[in-house]
């Protein structure tokens, strides 16, 4: 099980993933000329901001304070992408949008597996986890689909 400093931390990297999340999304749909695409980036950046949000306020309620510890990870992996990948075009937009989605699932998956649920708070957090968990997950797939339905497309 995971000790309070050592959650703290991790709930701490999810609020900054999350913030970079909503940052790459928001950014793109910026860029973006098909209307549908820049609004569903937008409503992706609205689901990101959400569950940066909920980290904010566990953090909280554990004593803790909500700091982008990797303000600077959020810049370089939400920012510069999110005005970038527009130009690199849609097929390549999907797969940093895929592998932002990969390493959000794989670290949420490893986090619920350490939580112990008798703790406080610990069982609105596994279910915050989880919740965002299903939301990354067909974040992901949704990106998968569309980027094999645009390769496809082009063979």
């Amino acid at each position: 099980m995971v000790e309070d400093s050592k959650l703290l931390k991790w709930l701490n990297w999810f609020y900054t993933l999350e913030l970079a999340q909503t940052d790459l999304y928001l950014n793109q749909a910026k860029g973006s000329k098909d209307r549908y695409m820049a609004r569903v980036l937008i409503k992706l950046g609205e689901i990101e901001k959400t569950h940066a949000l909920r980290f904010s306020d566990i953090i909280v309620k554990l004593g803790g304070k909500p700091t982008r510890i990797g303000a600077l990870f959020s810049y370089l992996s939400g920012y510069i992408p999110g005005r970038l990948t527009p130009y690199i075009g849609t097929v390549n937009l999907f797969y940093v949008n895929y592998m932002m989605e990969t390493i959000a699932i794989r670290d949420y998956k490893g986090l619920i597996k350490k939580i112990n649920p008798k703790r406080k708070y610990r069982k609105e957090l596994l279910d915050i986890l989880v919740e965002n968990l299903i939301d990354e997950d067909l974040h992901r797939s949704w990106f998968k689909d569309r980027r094999e339905s645009l390769l496809n497309l082009k063979k």
